[in-house]
């Protein structure tokens, strides 16, 4: 495996489970408009938009876990090709 396809598979998934979770954010902030509000400890009378906030948070945590995904593949796939090289 080349630097460069290590590197593209990283950022592909990195982009792909940002999409992702930005996707799923802006769904349950639309769902369940409140879930947000719980789990950061907004008070009621602070006016937000529960959809962006899902919107934005699920991209940040997508994009974050996408990269750990990209780059454990990226390990993986070098280091089996640098067994399979050596057997």
């Amino acid at each position: 495996m080349t630097v460069l396809r290590g590197v593209a598979i990283t950022i592909a998934s990195g982009l792909a489970f940002g999409f992702l979770g930005a996707l799923a954010g802006y769904v349950l902030g639309s769902i369940a408009p409140d879930y947000y509000r719980t789990v950061f400890r907004i008070p009621p009378e602070v006016p937000i938009n529960p959809a962006q906030v899902g919107l934005g948070v699920g991209m940040t945590q997508g994009c974050a876990v996408g990269l750990v995904v990209g780059l454990v593949v990226a390990v993986a796939v070098a280091w089996y090709n640098s067994r399979r090289a050596t057997c």
